[in-house]
Formats: structure tokens, C-alpha cells, sequence
């Protein structure tokens, strides 16, 4: 499995229990919406971004890209469900993912995760710092994860991102920066 060509998903498909359920990429951090800030980081490495999304599309779509929204069959597993769409919808070789709610995300931790990909193509790559793993900001082969994934999702109960990274074959790629992984959840951190 060679790595071919390169798109890119903003993941923005969630319910934001934490955040009021306000749809968190609309929401505006230092002057414009979060998931057009992560866009924007994407379009550096993908030759095409789109956003998953399940609410607000025409908003979505104001910001420039394309929207999809998450497969009704798989609804209600978390981000394997928008994972598995963007895995759908995507029609390259591989696909960068990131969370809509990662605005300070930069173009160069995408560019890191693409060298790691290059050397494993058939691996999944995600990035993970001294604190924690951040398995949304990852790059997949699309064939090989999409049937993959569809296989643990009718099987698997547990809907881990990192359980099915882990039985599919990943590494994880050191990303130190933690002010770019900052995740914002609540009221207070958009603040």
C-alpha cells in the first residue's frame, strides 16, 4: 500500500455536550470559527479538505468546503461514526483527520504526521505528546481502514478510536507543542 495522494476531514460532527451543545467549529476562537482555523492548517498537506458535520451544513458550507454528514447506519458511535464517513468520502490513498476544536492546531504537525506515513503507509499514525494520545489528529490508508473499520463497527461494542487503532496497526507520532493540542471543550477555554 503506497501513499499516493492526501485529503483532509475536520471532524465536527459531535453533540458538545460540554460546550451547551453549541455546534463547537462554528463557534468563533481569536476571530473566526474553529473548524475554518483547523481547515486552514489541513489545506497545507491535503490536496482536499471537507468537514463532517451533522448540523448547521449551510453554516458549514459558508466556510468554503465541502460538508458530509455521518452515515445514519452508523450514528451514535462517537467519532468512529464520522470517522467512517470521512473514510467513506474520501478518495485518495490516505486521510489526515483533525477535530474542529483544536484551533491552534499548525500545518506542521500534519506535515510531521505525513513523513511518519510516508516511511508505514499501511499503518495508522496519530499524534501524542508526553501527557496524552490525541488519536483525531491522525492519518489512515482509506481502503484498508474503511473495511476495517466497518468490520469493528458491527462487531465492537466499545467504540475506542485508540482500541481500533490499536487492532489495526498504528504509532504513535511525538508532537510537543502542547498549546497546538489544546482541545476546546467548555465555555471557559474559548474564553
Amino acid at each position: 500500500m503506497a501513499f499516493i495522494s492526501l485529503s483532509a476531514a475536520v471532524l465536527a460532527g459531535g453533540k458538545a455536550e460540554r460546550m451547551s451543545r453549541q455546534d463547537k467549529g462554528l463557534l468563533f476562537f481569536q476571530d473566526e470559527p474553529m473548524a475554518l482555523s483547523v481547515a486552514r492548517a489541513l489545506q497545507q498537506v491535503a490536496e482536499r479538505v471537507f468537514i463532517n458535520a451533522n448540523r448547521n451544513f449551510e453554516a458549514y458550507a459558508k466556510l468554503g468546503y465541502e460538508v458530509v454528514a455521518d452515515d445514519q447506519d452508523h450514528q451514535g458511535k462517537g467519532p468512529l461514526s464520522g470517522l467512517l464517513t470521512c473514510l467513506a468520502f474520501a478518495q485518495t490513498s490516505h486521510l489526515v483527520i483533525s477535530p474542529c476544536d483544536t484551533p491552534r492546531i499548525s500545518s506542521a504537525a500534519f506535515v510531521k504526521l505525513t513523513a511518519a506515513c510516508r516511511l508505514s503507509p499501511e499503518k495508522i499514525h496519530y499524534l501524542s505528546n508526553a501527557a496524552d494520545a490525541h488519536p483525531l489528529h491522525a492519518i489512515l490508508p482509506v481502503e484498508a481502514t474503511l473495511n476495517a473499520l466497518t468490520s469493528f463497527l458491527d462487531k465492537e461494542q466499545r467504540h475506542s478510536v485508540l482500541k481500533f487503532y490499536e487492532a489495526f496497526g498504528c504509532q504513535s507520532v511525538a508532537w510537543e507543542d502542547s498549546s497546538e493540542l489544546l482541545n476546546v471543550n467548555t465555555p471557559d477555554e474559548l474564553a
